[in-house]
This record gives C-alpha cells, sequence and structure tokens, in this order.
C-alpha cells in the first residue's frame, strides 16, 4: 500500500479513529513544539539582556498579537485550503484539488505583498496605541518592522502547510520547523549577544533563518513525492476560484486577526499594570503553548479528516471524528495541565532572573490558565470541525464572541468595579473559556456535514453535458 493509499486509509476508512487522530497529529504537534520553541528561543535570549530584562521581554510579548494579526490571516488561507482541498481528494477529484492549490498559492503572494507594507508602515502608531513608551516602544517596533519582511515566508509556509496536509501528509512542516528552530537557536544568540543588537536582533534571526529555508517550502509545493503537486498549468489565474478561496477565507482570517486585535488590547490594558504582569502574562502563554500543542496539532487534524469524510460522503464518520476528537484533547490536556501545575515556580525562574514581582505573578497567571486548560480542547475541537465543515463563519463567531464579547469586558470590569488587580485578568480568561464552550455547542447543531464544493462539481458536469450538447 502507498504512503496515499496508507493515509486516505486513516483518515476515510479506518476503524480506530483515535489511531488515526494520534499517528497524523504526531507530526503537527513536533511542529507546533518547534515553532514554539522558535519563540521560547527569541524570549529567552532576550531576557538575558543586562539591565533590560523584563523590558526585553515584554517587547517581545507586546509584538505578538500585532504579529500575530497578519500571521492570521495566512492562518485563515490555510484553513479555507485544507476545507476545499480536502473535500476534492475525499471525493477523488485530483485535477480539481491542484487546481485549487494553485489558486491558493495565488492568493498567498498577493496577500503577503499587501502585509508586509501595512505591518512595516503602521507599526509605531500600533504600539504607541497600546501605551509603550521609551525603551519598550523603540525595540517593539523595530522587532515588528524587522519582522513584516517574514510574511512572504510565512504565506507560502501555510499554502504549502494547506496542499500538504488535505492530503494527510503532516511530516513537511516539521522538515521545515525543525530547521527553522535550528538556524534559530544559532543565529539569535549571535545577533542579540555577540553583535549587541539587542531585541531587534532576534528579529534578524528569524528573518534570515527563514529566508534560507523559503526555497525549500517551495520545492516541497512543486516536487514532493507523493500527494497533490503543483505545475505551470495549476498557477493559471482562476479569479472565480480565488474569490472561493477568500470567501471561505475571510471568516476564518478575520477570526483569528480579531483575535490577535484582542490580545493586543489586553495587553494595553495589562500594561497598565506595569510591565512586570505584561512580562507575565508573556511568560504564561508561551509555557502553556507547550501543554497546548497536542492539541492545536490535532485541530488542524480534524479539519482535514471532517473534510475528507464529507467529501467521500461520509456524514456519520465525519461526526464520529468530532465526538473521538472531543474525547482526545480534553484528556490530554488534563493530563498536561496536572503534570505543569506543580512546576510553575521552576519553569518561570528560567526566565524571571530580576523581578520578584513578576515571577509570582507569572506564577499565579500559571495556575489559573493551566486549571482552565482542558476547556482549550473542546474549543480546538470545535474550530476544527467548523473548518473542516467549510462552516468557517462559526469559527469567527465563536472566536470573536470568547475574546471580544466575553474576556475583554470581564477584564474591563473587574478592573474598573473591583480591587482585584491583575488577578482580574486570570479570572476573566477562566470565565470566557467556560462561557465559550455552551456557545460552541450551539453553533455546532446548527452545522451540516455536506460538501461545499459538491455545487461547483455539479456545474462544472452540467457545462460538460451542455459543451457535449452542443457539439452533437
Amino acid at each position: 500500500m502507498s504512503t496515499d493509499a496508507k493515509k486516505s486509509f486513516l483518515i476515510l476508512e479506518d476503524k480506530n479513529i483515535f489511531k488515526g487522530l494520534l499517528i497524523l497529529s504526531l507530526p503537527l504537534m513536533l511542529n507546533n513544539l518547534l515553532r514554539t520553541l522558535h519563540d521560547i528561543v527569541d524570549m529567552f535570549f532576550v531576557s538575558r539582556i543586562p539591565g533590560y530584562s523584563t523590558e526585553s521581554v515584554s517587547a517581545i510579548q507586546l509584538s505578538f498579537p500585532i504579529m500575530f494579526v497578519f500571521i492570521a490571516l495566512a492562518l485563515g488561507l490555510s484553513v479555507a485550503g485544507v476545507a476545499l482541498i480536502s473535500q476534492f481528494v475525499g471525493a477523488k477529484k485530483y485535477d480539481d484539488a491542484k487546481h485549487y492549490a494553485g489558486q491558493l498559492v495565488w492568493v498567498a503572494m498577493i496577500a503577503a505583498a499587501l502585509f508586509t507594507a501595512t505591518a512595516y508602515f503602521l507599526a509605531p502608531t500600533i504600539v504607541s496605541a497600546m501605551g509603550a513608551t521609551g525603551y519598550v516602544f523603540e525595540n517593539t517596533v523595530a522587532y515588528i518592522q524587522i519582522r513584516a519582511f517574514e510574511l512572504p515566508y510565512v504565506f507560502t509556509f501555510f499554502a504549502l502547510l494547506a496542499v500538504r496536509q488535505s492530503t494527510g501528509d503532516t511530516l513537511s512542516p516539521v522538515y521545515i520547523g525543525g530547521a527553522a528552530l535550528i538556524l534559530n537557536s544559532i543565529f539569535s544568540p549571535i545577533f542579540v549577544q555577540v553583535l549587541g543588537l539587542g531585541v531587534p536582533g532576534a528579529a534578524y534571526a528569524t528573518v534570515l533563518g527563514n529566508y534560507l529555508l523559503l526555497p525549500f517550502a517551495i520545492h516541497r509545493l512543486f516536487f514532493a513525492k507523493t500527494g497533490i503537486r503543483l505545475n505551470i498549468k495549476a498557477l493559471k489565474p482562476d479569479f472565480k476560484v480565488m474569490g472561493m478561496i477568500v470567501k471561505i477565507a475571510i471568516p476564518a482570517s478575520f477570526g483569528q486577526s480579531l483575535t490577535a486585535v484582542g490580545f493586543g488590547v489586553i495587553n494595553s490594558i495589562i500594561f497598565g499594570f506595569g510591565v512586570a504582569t505584561v512580562a507575565a502574562f508573556g511568560i504564561g502563554n508561551r509555557i502553556t503553548t507547550l501543554v497546548l500543542l497536542p492539541v492545536m496539532a490535532m485541530g488542524s487534524v480534524i479539519s482535514a479528516f471532517v473534510g475528507q469524510n464529507i467529501g467521500a460522503l461520509q456524514k456519520e464518520r465525519a461526526q464520529e471524528v468530532f465526538k473521538k476528537a472531543l474525547i482526545l484533547t480534553t484528556s490530554i490536556l488534563f493530563v498536561g495541565a496536572m503534570i505543569m501545575m506543580p512546576l510553575r515556580p521552576f519553569i518561570v525562574g528560567l526566565f524571571i532572573q530580576d523581578d520578584p514581582v513578576a515571577l509570582a505573578l507569572s506564577v499565579e497567571y500559571l495556575f489559573f490558565i493551566l486549571a482552565a486548560l482542558p476547556l482549550m480542547g473542546v474549543y480546538q475541537t470545535f474550530i476544527g470541525t467548523f473548518n473542516g465543515t467549510g462552516f468557517t463563519r462559526y469559527s469567527f463567531m465563536l472566536a470573536v464572541i470568547r475574546l471580544w464579547g466575553l474576556r475583554i469586558p470581564v477584564i474591563l470590569l473587574f478592573r474598573e468595579f473591583t480591587n482585584l488587580g491583575p488577578s482580574g485578568i486570570w479570572y476573566a480568561i477562566l470565565i470566557s473559556n467556560l462561557t465559550m464552550a455552551f456557545v460552541g455547542a450551539l453553533f455546532y447543531q446548527r452545522i451540516s456535514f455536506e460538501p461545499r464544493v459538491k455545487k461547483l462539481r455539479e456545474a462544472k458536469k452540467k457545462k460538460r453535458l451542455s459543451a457535449l450538447e452542443s457539439t452533437s
């Protein structure tokens, strides 16, 4: 049995859905781990800048939601690609899958050019609006402007991720992610400490490492030995298909982007509590991301599983994937949270060297976020299922309600009407994650498991029949 056939069997036929989810998720888990370690490497080395440890960590943290706004747009394109391409693969319409993959690359390249310029020129205005001043302002702006030139690579990578993931190939991103981590681990200390470039040095290290890997990502798109491979014919512009990709990508992209903007708003609120609280928030999020990695990977695999089974007209199996994934994700996060809970002081101590206030706040924040972690398994399972069915508007609505409808208003209420201080932020996060589980369940009742590409296939069939009739 070929590699492609084995992956197709796992997704469409194997009765042990748990096994299929785990096997295909493991490479993505490793890739997510590598991406998180990549960010932690930057934070680790800038935290060693003499006299500016907490301020440098805060600069990295403030830049994260701004950069993630643009990364989220690339992620939205990836979601749309998986939703459409995987359904064609499940229906064994490989030429259509290849055609859509080519149009996805076109959309990614156009978007990358646009958002690179946007990120570079708007960085000072956005960082100023977040309340940063002095050292933190200067270094956050420099970090964002340098990393803006990383976006062409980011959009290409997410296009590759969608194309490969749609056919069950979750290994390709691991190779590239592993190489990126190695390069960043080499370049970061050189640029940050040896050359004395400080926080901007971490950005230079990331951009350089990624551009060295860009040719390998492009090669994988065109010359992979398995799955969907692009060719010149697939890259012929088709504006109708591009429009369909954008239409499905918009809800997912804007959902992720509004989440990133929301975290920027939260950062600006947190900044009012002092630099120590910002550092605690950033460190806590980076650490808990390590526990979230398996579930974040599984959310992506759920999309491919659901999409291919819908394309193969296996509605009941697609629904069973949701149920099994829900059990798996919540169980993994519960175990992970219990393991990390007693290790909080030790882990935080690796990043906070000379600020006991920031250390105490980080340990406290980790307690709350680890306690609520299993709820993120529920969230990721809903998001993966909504994306796989093509109902990305529900992914958008769930993300917006969780952050803008719940978390931010509750943080503001606690800040204005209680004496909880930074603890009010932690309580708000717990409340928003608990509530969105019920909201997600309501949305799930409203989705269908019918192919989103079915109408397009029927239209093409009618067009062919009309052409035959006109020539007969």
